[in-house]
């Protein structure tokens, strides 16, 4: 009977230990087991390139609109009837070439006189000359004689300077916009004769907010593209150094050729400045998923080929693909693949081949 209790308690014991040990390795235990799951398992295959950053000289898009290089309204200087009107509105003019003639009228018969009267004056002159060098006449004399022939040539001056004034010519070449007069009209001095404008270069306004007003360069070369499609080329003029009070942006302008006049002011126009360089990766759009909060990113290889989310932000188009900044400089970035493993998971990377860019090449 003793031997039976010994035996019996033996079994006993065996069996408390042999339960406890499976409760004391569960947890350590069941995790070893799952990892050798993991390895034993075959591991999903995607594809990846090694993509290394590059300068990207980004766009700034704005909306802008034509103006002249110069606009003037040329006004009178003499005051009389319109004698001739020279050009139509719309036509294109040369430098210093004749707009509107004032009726001479008696202005010519000033000039005439006073011609007559720096002769006269010039006689007196050269008289009292000789008569002061003979010692018959006093050096006072002489000088009286200077100032009367000085004053006669200022009023000859004068004179001219009135009938010049009466042809009205344009200041630079352009094309006449506007012209207010005609032909039988008075017109008193200052009053507006006819608006000039110079189109050649062109120039393109627009408004940078201050965000990237710091970025943008006097000389650099910018693009505009006007509502035909049709895109002009240019350079950075004007920056401006204070902003609008009521929208706190900054003027910029760009000058774009224009020596067939074609483009006209007013225009609108969409203008692309180039902001300052930064590095960035310029890929496909197809490496692009969402993280589950919505994140915007791409997925690499991390440690040991295991997967990681990376985020990124789209920096700007291209014909190639979208630059993509937020990245570090060199990235194992998956391509194929992407859609079908998480982040963390371990995976079997298969290197594909790159281009310059780091793009694959199929």
């Amino acid at each position: 009977m003793r031997r039976s209790w010994i035996i019996a308690g033996v079994i006993a014991v065996a069996a408390t230990a042999w339960v406890a040990s499976g409760q004391l390795l569960g947890s350590d235990g069941g995790q070893q087991t799952e990892e050798a799951a993991e390895h034993r398992a075959p591991l999903p295959s995607v594809r990846f390139v090694e993509i290394e950053a590059q300068p990207m000289v980004s766009d700034l898009t704005v909306r802008g609109r034509t103006l002249a290089d110069r606009s003037v309204s040329i006004r009178a200087e003499q005051n009389g009837r319109i004698a001739e009107v020279l050009v139509e509105r719309g036509e294109s003019v040369a430098a210093d070439q004749v707009l509107v003639r004032i009726a001479v009228n008696d202005r010519q018969a000033r000039v005439d006189f006073a011609r007559a009267l720096v002769r006269q004056r010039e006689i007196q002159y050269n008289a009292a000359a000789q008569l002061n060098q003979r010692g018959y006449s006093a050096d006072t004399d002489l000088a009286g004689a200077d100032a009367l022939l000085t004053e006669a040539r200022a009023q000859l001056s004068l004179a001219e300077i009135e009938v010049a004034r009466l042809e009205i010519r344009a200041p630079f070449a352009g094309i006449v916009d506007d012209r207010m007069v005609e032909v039988g009209d008075y017109i008193d001095i200052g009053d507006a004769v006819a608006t000039l404008v110079d189109l050649d270069p062109i120039r393109i306004a627009a408004q940078v907010s201050e965000r990237h007003v710091g970025e943008i360069t006097l000389g650099a070369p910018a693009r505009a593209r006007l509502l035909d499609g049709e895109w002009q080329t240019g350079a950075v003029t004007y920056v401006g150094a204070t902003a609008d009070g009521a929208t706190r942006t900054f003027a910029v302008e760009v000058e774009v050729a224009n020596a067939d006049n074609r483009i006209i002011e007013g225009l609108t126009a969409e203008l692309h400045v180039p902001l300052a360089e930064v590095r960035a990766h310029l890929q496909s759009p197809s490496v692009l998923t969402l993280a589950d909060d919505g994140t915007l990113g791409v997925k690499a290889l991390g440690p040991d080929n295991r997967v990681q989310f990376l985020p990124v932000e789209i920096l700007g188009d291209d014909p190639q693909g979208v630059w993509l900044g937020g990245l570090p400089d060199r990235v194992l970035l998956i391509t194929v693949g992407q859609e079908f493993v998480i982040p963390g998971q371990l995976v079997e990377p298969v290197a594909e081949t790159a281009d310059a860019a780091g793009r694959p090449v199929s």
